[in-house]
This record gives structure tokens, C-alpha cells and sequence, in this order.
């Protein structure tokens, strides 16, 4: 067999067939950068880019950064908005995604994942554990990304809570999208929290660092009609990013939202900066001539700010994160 078959074989779609294989010699040398990709290659690396991954559970048991919860649900491999800073760029499922994309150049709808999810939820119902579901909806991919108004994973997954309900479900997306399934989340009551990601004010800022994702007004236009829609709201300014002014930002918060968590790449990431310190978001600071990346001054001074009126509703980084879910327990 000639080398040249030997790549046709080696990324012949469907890639799954691929999994687990890094023993084979070529496909080593792929991930570790010594194979180019031929024309061929890169046409089936974009037909390969939002191709279905049915997943083989839909509650994986976490702890870690999200200690409090009990399990992170993923309806999507992958992320479409391509925050820079993401940290899952520096975990395996993104190291040794096949075919090798960008982050944020792929997203892998886990189709039947609301099907499996009801399953499961069944099972803990039957057990009797259901006081145990404490669920983050999602860690390493925003639920209600572009994909999600093609294949409504997300909806479906909610429509499995609603007919088994969890303790406690933390809601986490930047995307106005969710609106659409208000209709499910007022079912499911008290046991919900609806989590916006809003890191600053400035749409200046969110155009230069994360280009794909909604506008901050957006954003906040669905703070408000999730309010109106007696939902709890969180505010997530994570990471924090450069802002107009302590009292402008702060001022805007606390009009929208009933809790706020302030978070940034030091504390945040997982590694203390280290992961962040691997991504592209140090030269992206030093190009804009910010404050330094790693700096927490401009974080610190936000919350401090809001603690003095709202000390209950604010939280810092991880046990920010994490204080609705222990309460809930």
C-alpha cells in the first residue's frame, strides 16, 4: 500500500472509526504536526465539522472547578463562537479532536442526547435518588449556539427534565436563543437558574475578542425578558474582560440581574492562568495595549463595588459558580 492510500485510509469518513487509534504511526505524526493535510483533506475536515456524535451518555459526574454539581451535561462537542479563551482548548477533547480543527471551527451535535437523558433521569427517579441531579448545562460548549435551532438538543434535554425533574439545573449560555425555551424553563420553577454570560459593557471589546458572539445589548435584552418571565437570572461576567468604568458596568448589572459572579482568567481557568497563558489572549491584550491579561485588579474592584450594596447576590470565581448548587443541596 503506498503512502497515498495510506492517508486516503487513515481519513476515510467517518472519523469514529478513528477513535482511539493513536497507535497507528501516521496518525501520530498528524496530531503532533508532522503531517500537512492535503486539499483532500481539508474537504473532508469541513464536511467532518458539525457531523453527529451520538454520545454514549448524556450526565458525565464531575467535580473539580464545578464541585457542587453532580454532573455537566454537553449537548454539543465543540463550540461555534470561538472564544480565544476558552479553556477546554487545552483538554483532551479538543487535543485529539478528529479531523485536527481550530477551536471553534468545529460542533458535534450528540444527536438522541435528550432521549438518553430522559433514561437516565428515569433510572435515578426509580432509584429514588433524584435529590442527587445537580446539573450544570454546559461546561464545554454553549448549549444554544447556531446548531441548536437545527437540531434543538438543548430543547429536548430540558423537555427530559420537565418530565423528571432535577434538584437543581445551572442554565449556562451567551445566546439569545434561549428564549425560545422559556415555555420549558418556568416548568421546571425554582430548580433553575438561567446563567448570562456578560463579561464586559463595551461591544467595542466583545468585537475585538470574541467577534462571534451576540452583542452585549442583546444579551442583556434577554436578561430582561427572562426577568419578565419570573425566571432567576445570573449574571456571568466571565472572564471579565476590559470594561468602560467600575460604576457603569456595575450600575448595569445590578439593574438586570438578581446575582451576578465575577470571574477572571487567573481564577477562572482552572490553572490558575496557565491555560490561558497558552491561548492567544496574551498577545491579543498586549496587540490592544490593555492592562495586563493576568492582572485581577479590574475584576477585584467590580466586585467589591457590588458587594457593598448586593453582598448576597455577588460571587467570586469558582465558589461563585458554585454556591447556588451547595445551597441547593
Amino acid at each position: 500500500m503506498g503512502i497515498i492510500d495510506i492517508q486516503k485510509k487513515i481519513f476515510q469518513p467517518p472519523f469514529d472509526k478513528l477513535r482511539g487509534q493513536l497507535e497507528n504511526l501516521f496518525l501520530k505524526d498528524y496530531i503532533s504536526g508532522f503531517y500537512t493535510m492535503t486539499d483532500t483533506d481539508s474537504e473532508i475536515a469541513a464536511n467532518s465539522a458539525t457531523e453527529p456524535r451520538p454520545p454514549s451518555r448524556a450526565l458525565t459526574p464531575t467535580g473539580g472547578y464545578l464541585t457542587g454539581f453532580t454532573y455537566s451535561l454537553q449537548p454539543y462537542i465543540g463550540c461555534k463562537f470561538s472564544c480565544p479563551y476558552c479553556y477546554v482548548q487545552g483538554l483532551s477533547v479538543h487535543r485529539f479532536h478528529k479531523p485536527q480543527l481550530p477551536w471553534g471551527e468545529y460542533a458535534h451535535p450528540r444527536i438522541g442526547i435528550g432521549d438518553l437523558l430522559g433514561k437516565e433521569l428515569a433510572r435515578h427517579y426509580k432509584r429514588q435518588i433524584q435529590n442527587q441531579l445537580s446539573i450544570f448545562m454546559s461546561s464545554s460548549t454553549d448549549p444554544y449556539q447556531g446548531l441548536e435551532r437545527r437540531w434543538k438538543l438543548s430543547r429536548t434535554c430540558l423537555e427530559a427534565m420537565v418530565e423528571y425533574p432535577p434538584h437543581f439545573l445551572m442554565l449556562q449560555t451567551r445566546s439569545p436563543l434561549v428564549e425560545r425555551d422559556f415555555d420549558l424553563l418556568v416548568k421546571l420553577e425554582d430548580r433553575v437558574w438561567l446563567s448570562i454570560t456578560i463579561e464586559t459593557d463595551s461591544d467595542d471589546v466583545r468585537q475585538i475578542v470574541t467577534p462571534r458572539c451576540p452583542s452585549i445589548d442583546r444579551r442583556f435584552e434577554t436578561v430582561r425578558k427572562a426577568q419578565e418571565m419570573g425566571l432567576n437570572v445570573q449574571i456571568a461576567v466571565s472572564p471579565c474582560l476590559p470594561y468602560s468604568s467600575v460604576e457603569a458596568f456595575a450600575q448595569r448589572l445590578v439593574t438586570h440581574a438578581q446575582r451576578i459572579v465575577i470571574d477572571t482568567y487567573a481564577s477562572g481557568d482552572g490553572q490558575q492562568g496557565k491555560r490561558t497563558a497558552r491561548t492567544q489572549i496574551p498577545k491579543l491584550y498586549e496587540t490592544q495595549q490593555w492592562p495586563r491579561w493576568d492582572a485581577e485588579e479590574a475584576g477585584q474592584e467590580l466586585y467589591q463595588w457590588l458587594r457593598k450594596s448586593h453582598e448576597q447576590h455577588v460571587g467570586w470565581s469558582q465558589q461563585g459558580f458554585t454556591a447556588l448548587s451547595r445551597s441547593a443541596s
